[in-house]
């Protein structure tokens, strides 16, 4: 088993001050980590002592410019790649695979077309060879949180790229996983169903509590849904802040327009300007 100590980390509000927090257990303690990837004589540093340190049921969202590594940060922590150097260390343990107790919502679609809408949402309650009743107990509650009651019996085909998302994130969901691995799943969304997605995500967070790791390229979006956000460089990738984000719980796209919002927003994207190589 793997422990961490209570330690003190700076970081700033959304008003740019330094805070002083003490950080308790970590859900997620990614530490120290590098990724490297070799061709022949080439080697090429994707990421460069990288380190985060999540807690149960953040909202932690990690942006960053494209190529910096954050799809690939996600993926070690579901245990579909591993770092070259570093650990990380989820509930206490280890990562060394995928496991139930992460789910992932991916940016493509991920559907599968000849099962219908409900029978996604079961399928890994199926797998688990859960009673019947008990799967379409499931299946109806989360068609209800998503708002897709009326299209349990549809398939994939029959729905928008929203629908597919809000069924993707259901079917990951009724697995009840402790961490909720999320790799830009509104990023090929229209912006007004990227906005409603975005709402129906802050309000499942208020009402399963999952811990939720969001990778995004848009600011916008990550404070907007965060609790904590990473801001990482460009290639090869460091984090380069921790951000908590103090804005009010219960969140409507009327924040967006807030003072303290667009002023959290533009330090963000100041921050990802400055790291950028310069000619």
């Amino acid at each position: 088993m793997f422990g961490f100590k209570r330690n003190t980390i700076e970081k700033i509000d959304t008003t740019g001050r330094p805070l002083s927090a003490h950080v308790a257990s970590s859900k997620i303690m990614a530490s120290h980590i590098d990724k490297i990837y070799t061709s022949g004589k080439k080697q090429t540093v994707a990421i460069e002592n990288a380190s985060v340190d999540i807690q149960d049921n953040d909202f932690c969202c990690i942006v960053g410019p494209s190529g910096c590594g954050k799809s690939t940060l996600l993926r070690m922590l579901a245990g579909l790649d591993f770092p070259s150097k570093g650990n990380i260390i989820i509930n206490d343990r280890k990562v060394t695979g995928p496991g139930p107790d992460r789910g992932m919502v991916f940016q493509t679609y991920t559907l599968f077309p000849w099962m219908s809408v409900e029978d996604n949402i079961k399928f890994g309650l199926k797998i688990k060879k859960m009673d019947e009743a008990k799967q379409q107990e499931i299946a109806d509650r989360y068609l209800n949180l998503i708002g897709l009651s009326k299209f349990a019996k549809s398939y994939p085909k029959e729905l928008s790229g929203g629908m597919k998302q809000r069924v993707a994130i259901a079917r990951a969901l009724a697995n009840q996983p402790e961490v909720l691995l999320m790799d830009e799943p509104f990023g090929a969304l229209d912006p007004h169903t990227k906005s409603v997605m975005q709402l129906l995500m802050r309000e499942i967070w208020e009402k399963e509590h999952p811990t939720v790791v969001f990778i995004t390229h848009d600011i916008e979006e990550a404070v907007f849904l965060a609790n904590k956000i990473y801001v990482m460089s460009a290639r090869p990738g460091r984090v380069i802040k921790e951000i908590q984000v103090h804005l009010p719980h219960k969140r409507g796209l009327e924040l967006k327009d807030t003072p303290e919002f667009i002023q959290l927003r533009k330090s963000i994207n100041e921050m990802l300007y400055s790291s950028e190589p310069k000619e």
